[in-house]
């Protein structure tokens, strides 16, 4: 079967340290940031978006009826849906990752149950309960009433949306998707991960893309931000919640094989500062490419959360066509030619890969 090209047109970002669309977090990726460095060590989180920041991107009346994490997802989207320019009544599908889901609102109506029993059981908050509640209101707010997928995995969650995206819109499923993922950091959730043993550097945030057909994308006068040449997610074994020893990446492999085997210039990977899982993710790349080129992850910068890989996929496709790479550690972007490859892989073996270039 032909598979169509699919092209990235709108992005939005909503996080502590960018707010906006592509031209705004082009700006961010493309100056030195060691001052905004804001996350070092075992589970220290990143800093939460400023709550007037947050009241400023939803409409008042959204703001009193919707959970923070809701409003975290509407606002990016809506972000995205507006540099695309694409019209959602044409037709426009919607995927959403996320790690966490509503958590907050979860730990609110078992409060209100333990403290006041049946009494203090909240319709408002129970359907904030259900891990698809940021795609039922992003829907509705954006008016996408094509597929909807929520996509609830740990580290992969905003690079699997946008696969599975790109998968809908490349096999004809949909002309548009608008994917992507989201978490909110609530302190006491932090508190339970790293009692858990996470040693992941935690943030928080929304990342969407709108990805269209190039066809269909062109045809409208559309702005092509990247195009996403291959995508594929594979599973390697490990135990749950555990690293693995295998290191074969087959998801690599089909990502770089519907891409027409073009060998990336750059990297921007999953690292996250959990040691163990990065050190995994190390071995699997060089497996793969042999000299591994220069990688990027922005999660010391950012903070692990479900926004984070649609990020790096729009940071891919920024890179793409400037040529430059930025620098985890603060400094200066490196200079990068060719595509990229935005990598993947979660404790228990998740593992997403795909091929991101300039239009």
């Amino acid at each position: 079967m032909d598979r169509r090209a699919v092209v990235v047109t709108g992005v939005g970002v909503v996080n502590s340290v960018v707010v906006g669309a592509s031209p705004a977090l082009g700006a961010w990726l493309a100056q030195p940031r060691a001052a905004a460095r804001v996350a070092v060590g075992h589970g220290r989180p990143a800093a939460r978006l400023p709550e007037a920041t947050l009241a400023g991107l939803v409409d008042p009346a959204e703001g009193r009826r919707l959970s923070r994490v809701c409003q975290l997802t509407i606002a990016a989207a809506r972000l995205a849906v507006a540099e695309s320019g694409v019209d959602p009544a044409c037709g426009l599908g919607l995927v959403v990752g996320t790690e966490l889901g509503d958590f907050t609102s979860t730990i609110a109506f078992a409060d209100g149950y333990l403290a006041r029993g049946a009494a203090g059981l909240s319709a408002l908050l129970f359907p904030n309960t259900v891990m698809n509640t940021m795609a039922a209101t992003t829907a509705i707010a954006v008016a996408a009433r094509e597929l909807a997928l929520t996509l609830n995995v740990p580290t992969v969650a905003g690079e699997l949306a946008v696969a599975r995206g790109f998968a809908a819109v490349a096999s004809g499923r949909v002309d548009a998707v608008l994917a992507g993922g989201v978490d909110e950091l609530d302190p006491l959730v932090a508190e339970m991960l790293d009692a858990l043993g996470d040693d992941a550097v935690r943030g928080e945030g929304a990342t969407f893309l709108v990805l269209e057909a190039e066809a269909v994308a062109r045809a409208r006068g559309a702005a092509v931000l990247g195009r996403i040449d291959g995508a594929a997610w594979r599973s390697l074994a490990a135990r749950p919640w555990g690293v693995g020893r295998r290191a074969e990446s087959r998801a690599i492999d089909e990502a770089r094989r519907r891409a027409g085997g073009r060998v990336p210039g750059f990297v921007y990977a999953s690292a996250s500062g959990d040691a163990e899982r990065d050190g995994w993710e190390s071995r699997v790349l060089a497996a793969a490419l042999g000299d591994v080129p220069p990688a990027a992850s922005l999660g010391a910068l950012l903070g692990q959360h479900g926004g984070l890989g649609a990020l790096r996929v729009a940071a891919a496709a920024w890179t793409a066509r400037s040529g430059l790479l930025p620098d985890d550690a603060g400094g200066p972007p490196a200079r990068v030619s060719g595509p990229g490859l935005v990598h993947g892989l979660a404790r228990g073996g998740g593992h997403v890969a795909l091929m991101v270039s300039a239009a």
